[in-house]
């Protein structure tokens, strides 16, 4: 009898795990416009583009609790979740984000470095994600360079879905761009820099 309650304990412990093993991820990412300080533009258009240096497009791994690991994908173009993000904060620096002319003055090229989400299965399921930025930005004839990384690690009770996954890598893009797209940067674009 013993044996018996044992084995349906294991089964049912084996069927728990297979229900909250998941497969491959595809993430929809919008991170938010970065906060912005009080350098104003003046409504001067800058060329921006925004360039994945990675030669892994992947957005990292999410590990089951019976030890698989599945991919995590971007279910749209990263480049543009990006671009849209640094144009708005542009916008709100009062800058006019304009279509890239490698030839336009001033102009913002941002390249993604490092961007990583890895979920490691446990009790709490840790979430790391990672992301590094470099911005080249053009203007008068000089070329101002500014880095951004950010680190983030968070917990969670059970297994993130796409939702919970997208979500933390928007919040810690939205900090890089931040720190990316600071008021040094801004008065460089504005020729002040």
């Amino acid at each position: 009898m013993k044996r018996l309650q044992q084995i349906l304990l294991l089964t049912g412990l084996t069927f728990l795990l297979a229900a909250c093993s998941q497969g491959t991820q595809n993430l929809r990412l919008a991170p938010q416009p970065a906060e912005t300080g009080e350098v104003t533009g003046g409504g001067l258009p800058v060329s921006l583009q925004v360039v994945d240096m990675r030669t892994d497009r992947d957005l990292g791994m999410l590990e089951n609790p019976d030890g698989s690991i599945v991919r995590l994908l971007p279910a749209d173009d990263v480049n543009y979740a990006i671009q849209l993000a640094a144009a708005e904060t542009l916008r709100d620096y009062g800058f006019e984000p304009a279509l890239w002319d490698g030839r336009a003055e001033p102009r913002l090229e941002i390249r993604i470095q490092v961007l990583i989400h890895d979920v490691t299965a446990g009790v709490p399921y840790k979430l790391d994600t990672e992301i590094a930025l470099q911005g080249v930005a053009w203007m008068n004839g000089e070329r101002f360079t500014g880095r951004a990384q950010t680190t983030l690690t968070r917990q969670r009770a059970l297994p993130p879905g796409e939702k919970a996954n997208a979500e933390a890598i928007d919040t810690a893009i939205t900090r890089a761009l931040g720190q990316l797209l600071n008021e040094e940067m801004a008065n460089f674009l504005a020729g002040r820099g």
